[in-house]
């Protein structure tokens, strides 16, 4: 039994030792992640850029993976967790020390897990095949400069521009004409009005509070204004009474990325939310369906995906305009 104890007692602080390597690549990892971070902050890459969705968690996925493994027969499961404790440290460094906004981090934390697992993939295959480690074959303090490396290379590619259309639309108890004019401007618009939505209910992202039209016909100016003092400006392009009205945004300050996420610019060279407008369309039973649409591009390596996000907070943005419309059109016609 005094042998069995003893032999634990020296076990324990072998065990400790064998902790320090994946304590230490973790700790390694982090410092990397936030200095990649601070310099795109300054200037140097896009923040929305191949280093920080691609290179970032795929290298330092891989860079922990590797030394985490050294000398211990890890499971299968145990490399694949490795971007999951990454990605749930950053997400906390970054949302409680560097402020960053909620949207952001949901939008990246995807690619962030699945980047940081095509980076592990090739570490378990490697340690699958081979019972010992060769450091000549896989140096891996060499990933660690392969985020910064990567950041030369995003200032000189320029990613690909899309441009995108969200449309939602309602049908209201009301004809085209009694419409128009409740679509012109919306006025006190109460805490309680509009619906529930998952970007507006859940994000908590800021809810309109009026809306007003100075002008009429080309040229008029319809000012926005949401919670959070976030304002911005819809200035008409097209005048059709009764059938539609078209506008360009105009963002005549920052409140919107301020407020929201500082990392989403509507009037940046990464994102340009462009035009929008109100659709009629008379139904033959009298009513009327209302159209509301938002055009936009963008310019990210991962134009694809981040549209999916745009179609569902551009699209919950504009249900909860049309409900509010919709209900004020009940209450007057109904």
């Amino acid at each position: 039994m005094k042998e069995d104890s003893a032999a634990d007692d020296q076990a324990a602080p072998a065990r400790r030792g064998e902790r320090w390597p994946l304590v230490t690549a973790f700790i390694a990892a982090l410092a990397v992640a936030l200095g990649v971070y601070l310099l795109i902050e300054v200037g140097m890459g896009g923040a929305v850029g191949y280093t920080l969705l691609v290179v970032l968690p795929a290298a330092l996925s891989a860079f922990v993976a590797w030394v985490g493994s050294l000398r211990r027969n890890w499971a299968r499961s145990t490399y694949f967790l490795v971007p999951v404790w990454l990605g749930g440290g950053m997400t906390a460094i970054g949302m409680v020390f560097l402020r960053e906004g909620v949207i952001c981090v949901l939008m990246v934390l995807p690619l962030w897990l699945l980047f940081g697992m095509l980076g592990v993939w090739p570490v378990y295959l490697y340690r699958q095949r081979r019972n010992r480690a060769d450091s000549t074959i896989f140096r891996a303090n060499a990933l660690l400069l392969l985020p910064f490396l990567a950041l030369v290379v995003d200032q000189q590619v320029a990613p690909p521009r899309d441009s995108y259309v969200v449309t939602r639309a309602i049908i209201v108890e009301a004809s085209a004409a009694q419409s128009w004019d409740a679509l012109l401007a919306i006025p006190a618009i109460a805490p309680g009005e509009g619906r529930w939505t998952f970007s507006q209910s859940v994000l908590r992202l800021p809810r309109p509070v009026e809306s007003s039209l100075a002008g009429r016909g080309v040229g008029a100016v319809r000012d926005a204004r949401w919670q959070d003092d976030i304002r911005f400006q819809e200035i008409v392009t097209d005048w059709h009474p009764g059938r539609e009205i078209a506008w360009r945004f105009a963002f005549p300050d920052p409140s919107i990325h301020r407020r929201t996420d500082r990392h989403i610019n509507p009037d940046s060279r990464q994102l340009r939310i462009e035009r929008g407008g109100y659709r009629l369309i008379p139904m033959a039973d009298g009513r009327t369906r209302i159209e509301l649409w938002t055009r936009y591009r963008m310019a990210t390596p991962v134009n694809a995906y981040a549209a999916m996000w745009g179609e569902q907070i551009l699209g919950d943005i504009q249900a909860n305009v049309l409900a509010i419309v919709a209900a004020r059109l009940r209450s007057e016609h109904g």
